[in-house]
């Protein structure tokens, strides 16, 4: 594993023994009492966390953001996807920008699943782990039919139609998204990504702009995993754990996300009323607010 700095000092690029390359976003003093690392979901990128870096930096914290990887300015490697492998890239980060003091963590969708996942693979981190927000993370797994209802069955079937070509024909899909304008958020672009430089991340509609058609399948394929994923390592967080769903979320519905909290009765449940998938954007004051309420008890670690 190599660490190399990029133009901004804030940027750094990690190389992982697949050959993936991580571009990792660094916000705040290295010597902050707490670190806080923040992960994204499917499609997107670190620029997720556009609203809510500036005013949780300035409690005097540092940040980590990241794009995973195929996402924005981090590349491939060979790995098979797997939410396993996911987690294993963001342990990977933490050892290398958070090896020591207190944490806390905040994972969208995905990003809250690898966090599940992370808290499993890693037990040693228990213990830092101050705080830990998953917002609209399912309990089980990802499905294209998440609740009844016309509406839903309607995004179903074309999540199904989706799912079923980018998986058995993605090369067709993949001419299909090259003829795509840019500003279409599924266009394929051989170019590199646009932005000012690897120190700014890739807009989030542009997340999947470099993600070819066999790897957004695979993604698909490590979420949609049949069966409750274990909770040993989120029920020893107790109160340090909070869940945020949006009520009005017909990828996440909340009561997947309350269903996960109903196996963690220590854990703090928080309904956004009329949210959407899109909570961390449409109502950033909310995760803002409740990564502020558990920073308290990292700084008095």
């Amino acid at each position: 594993m190599l660490i190399s700095p990029l133009p901004s000092a804030s940027t750094r690029r990690v190389s992982l023994p697949d050959g993936a390359e991580l571009t990792v976003y660094l916000d705040g003093p290295a010597d902050a009492p707490v670190t806080l690392v923040l992960v994204h979901g499917l499609s997107v990128t670190a620029d997720l966390w556009r609203l809510h870096t500036p005013p949780l930096a300035a409690q005097g914290i540092r940040i980590v953001r990241y794009d995973q990887r195929t996402h924005g300015h981090s590349t491939r490697g060979t790995a098979p996807i797997t939410l396993e492998r996911l987690a294993d890239d963001l342990s990977v980060l933490i050892d290398s920008f958070a090896a020591h003091g207190p944490l806390v963590l905040a994972g969208h969708s995905m990003g809250g699943m690898i966090l599940q996942t992370l808290t499993t693979m890693r037990p040693d981190l228990l213990p830092r782990i101050q705080g830990l927000l998953l917002i609209s993370t399912p309990d089980g797994p990802v499905t294209t039919r998440p609740v009844p209802g016309l509406r839903t069955r309607l995004l179903s079937w074309g999540r199904d139609l989706l799912a079923l070509t980018c998986t058995h024909v993605p090369a067709v899909v993949d001419a299909i998204r090259r003829r795509l304008p840019r500003s279409s958020p599924w266009a394929l672009s051989t170019a590199a990504p646009e932005s000012g430089g690897t120190s700014v991340p890739v807009a989030c509609r542009r997340g999947l702009h470099h993600t070819a058609t066999r790897d957004i399948a695979a993604f698909w394929q490590a979420l949609a995993v049949r069966g409750s994923r274990p909770i040993d390592g989120l029920r020893t967080l107790g109160p340090r754990l909070t869940l945020l769903a949006g009520s009005a979320d017909v990828h996440v519905p909340a009561c997947h996300t309350r269903a996960l909290a109903r196996r963690l009765p220590q854990a703090r449940f928080v309904l956004v009323d009329q949210a959407t998938h899109t909570l961390p954007i449409r109502h950033p004051h909310a995760v803002v607010e409740s990564l502020t309420n558990l920073l308290p008890t990292a700084r008095n670690h």
